[in-house]
């Protein structure tokens, strides 16, 4: 009879849950291994001075087969599920404006967008060589008048670095910048039955899509009734069988993962990495480039639905020092029922260069002409996040080639958030996991 295989999930993140289900499911054995005592991530929510809010905005964007995971775990009870254009209502700040049909750039009434057109719609098929930096990237879809005059400021903003030191997955990391809005509805739609238009060029009125939306993706958000979360995951998994093991210092010792200074390849046949690999401790990630994100929240006077019609503003102006303003009431039910409106501002900033609550609170009622604020509180722990630059690029490279040249025979997976290769949204994450746990289950069973 032979031995069952071992599997080590390490980080108990929604993407760490739902790898260890599809691994249980499958017939593995599965550990899950937490460096803090609790599960989820930072999709718990935070107590303020108004209530229970999440941290920021956390919308988990899955497929059918995750969501049907995260129920088994979870109870399907405690989500609110959006489908079709409403899994994802966006919009953006930029050029002194709010365009609330899109998130991506608009530069139809910008005193270049002709040439922008022409130069995006005359580049189709004709770019052939890779991308080697953002700025490259942002040339070779929107051309250098888009890449270089709208995009690049964009990403410089958001970031603090120049676009030429950023990797070309920074465009799709935090800020979407994959495409650009620069014509009409109708003219769009014919753009997009090209291939490669259809990956560059916006559709300009995002309610109204062409074909199907975010490949049929779902998006959900916990309701109020999901707060014990911790309570549901040690209850499922004594159902399935899951052993988890919270409050472990895991670290590199020359490469090698160790829990609790055990090496994981002596003990697991497969590890899935669901964590950050900039979170290990080593010598590399001390060297990395990194910003802050600092979330502020504020009451609202009144309620701001008429005026603030999405669930978030992406603040791509130069002088904004908000990232992205998120507005709860319009994609959480259980929220449009309370009498005042609390939004959450999410600003990447310089280490230690928090914007003021006041500075904030300007910004908000420059956007929003009606907004009333009474009051705000800024979340007390700034987040660090790796800069997506080159120079991070290479060091994260070489923590996982390190990993990977330590691992023994034990298949080693990395899934975790990573800036740097664009690593970031919710749907990134998830589907790398439950990816590496298919994966596993063939290469182990």
């Amino acid at each position: 009879m032979s031995i069952k295989k071992h599997v080590a999930v390490i980080g108990g993140s929604i993407g760490g849950l739902v790898a260890a289900a599809e691994l249980r499911r499958q017939g593995l054995s599965v550990t899950i291994i937490e460096k803090t005592k609790s599960v989820g991530g930072l999709y718990k929510k935070t107590p303020t001075p108004f209530g229970l809010k999440e941290v920021g905005m956390h919308v988990l964007y899955v497929s059918d087969k995750h969501f049907a995971h995260l129920c088994d775990i979870f109870g399907a009870e405690v989500f609110n599920v959006m489908t079709g254009c409403n899994v994802d209502i966006g919009a953006c700040s930029n050029f002194g404006k709010a365009y609330f049909n899109s998130i991506y750039p608009n530069v139809c009434d910008r005193p270049k967008a002709d040439l922008i057109y022409r130069q995006i719609t005359a580049a189709k098929g004709q770019a052939t060589n890779e991308a080697r930096n953002a700025l490259e990237e942002a040339h070779r879809r929107f051309g250098m008048v888009g890449g270089g005059e709208v995009v690049a400021p964009i990403l410089q903003k958001l970031w603090h670095k120049p676009a030429e030191e950023l990797t070309k997955h920074a465009i799709h990391c935090f800020f979407d910048l994959r495409r650009m809005i620069i014509c009409d509805k109708e003219q769009a739609d014919l753009l997009k039955s090209d291939a490669w238009l259809d990956e560059v060029v916006g559709n300009p009125i995002q309610t109204q899509p062409k074909g199907e939306v975010f490949h049929g993706r779902l998006g959900l958000t916990f309701r109020d009734t999901g707060d014990n979360l911790e309570t549901r995951v040690h209850a499922w998994a004594s159902r399935k069988g899951i052993q988890l093991a919270f409050g472990k210092n895991i670290t590199l010792n020359d490469g090698a993962l160790m829990v609790d200074g055990l090496p994981v390849h002596e003990n697991y046949d497969a590890c899935i990495l669901a964590l950050p690999i900039h979170s290990l401790a080593c010598d590399d990630t001390a060297r990395l480039e990194k910003c802050e994100l600092s979330i502020y929240y504020f009451q609202i006077k009144d309620k701001l639905t008429a005026e603030f019609p999405a669930y978030y503003v992406l603040c791509h102006d130069q002088q904004l020092k908000s990232s992205r303003i998120v507005h709860y009431d319009a994609y959480r039910p259980e929220a449009r029922n309370d009498p005042t409106t609390v939004i959450a501002v999410e600003a990447v900033h310089t280490l230690g260069n928090a914007p003021g609550a006041d500075e904030i609170a300007a910004e908000i009622t420059s956007i929003f002409r009606s907004a009333r604020v009474e009051a705000s509180f800024r979340f007390p722990h700034a987040v660090p996040v790796p800069i997506p630059t080159l120079m991070n690029q290479t060091l994260l490279n070489s923590v996982r080639d390190n990993i990977e040249s330590q691992r023994g025979r034990t298949l080693i997976y990395f899934t975790g958030m990573r800036t740097d290769t664009g690593v970031f949204f919710s749907h990134h994450t998830i589907g790398l996991a439950y990816d590496s746990a298919l994966d596993c289950c063939q290469q182990l069973l």
